[in-house]
């Protein structure tokens, strides 16, 4: 486990309580076929959870990972309020996943890889993943896409050091936040630090930053590739590109 994961994991101490608000996901394209004649459900990591309407919906059992314990009390409110009809819960660093060999699908979602990738290269992140599962297993991917104009928390055109404000939402206990952006890339653009204050009335303003990777879509099918994944399926939606890859034959 790297010192990288674990300041990663402790910023996200704070952001649990307020994470469901202020989350946005876009479910992907390509969940639905994903989940056609899936059981049983990876997340991973799963943050607050993202796509558990969809879950629900598509009746699947569910196991929710994540290094982080305040995130996983977050994402068991979720599941329980979206109606998942069976939830497991796993604490693990991406180097700790467990044998996942019951599921039929694993889900990587917004941009969740990209963060991965800036603590863990990316062929080891694609091996970790490929040993936690059986042949046949799919593998939804929802990561960056560097060539549109973004998504709700990354611009790609966005100045360099230029604050705004991006989003403002109510918390559950009623707080109003208030998030302020601001971005720096490497002088070869391959990863990017986004900087997020937030401000709330009578409250100290608090600031994380979030390091992301930025490999192309093509790159990221090639080590797949390479990998042990067998890519079916991509789409661009929304400041992401989607990837639906299933696991070959040997591990």
């Amino acid at each position: 486990m790297s010192a990288q994961a674990e300041r990663v994991v402790d910023s996200y101490r704070h952001r649990a309580a307020w994470m469901r608000a202020e989350a946005r996901p876009t479910n992907p394209h390509l969940l639905s076929k994903a989940l056609d004649g899936a059981t049983h459900v990876t997340e991973f990591p799963c943050g607050a959870g993202h796509f558990l309407d969809a879950y629900a919906a598509a009746g699947v059992r569910v196991r929710l990972v994540d290094a982080s314990w305040p995130m996983l009390t977050v994402a068991t409110h979720h599941a329980r309020e979206a109606g998942v009809v069976e939830l497991a819960l796993g604490c693990h660093f991406l180097h700790q996943l467990p044998n996942v060999s019951d599921e039929d699908l694993v889900v990587v979602p917004n941009a969740a890889l990209n963060q991965l990738v800036a603590q863990t290269p990316l062929p080891n992140v694609f091996t970790f993943l490929r040993q936690a599962v059986q042949p046949g297993t799919r593998l939804l991917l929802q990561h960056l896409a560097v060539d549109t104009p973004g998504c709700g928390f990354y611009t790609p055109t966005l100045v360099d050091g230029h604050q705004v404000r991006d989003h403002r939402f109510r918390a559950l206990d009623g707080q109003e936040v208030t998030r302020y952006r601001r971005q720096h890339h490497t002088q070869d653009r391959s990863r990017v630090r986004i900087e997020f204050t937030y401000t709330s009335p009578g409250q100290v303003d608090h600031t994380t930053r979030v390091d992301l990777a930025l490999p192309s879509a093509d790159k990221i099918e090639a080590v797949l590739t390479d990998t042990g994944w067998d890519t079916t399926h991509a789409h661009t939606r929304s400041g992401f590109c989607e990837v639906l890859a299933t696991a070959g034959g040997s591990r």
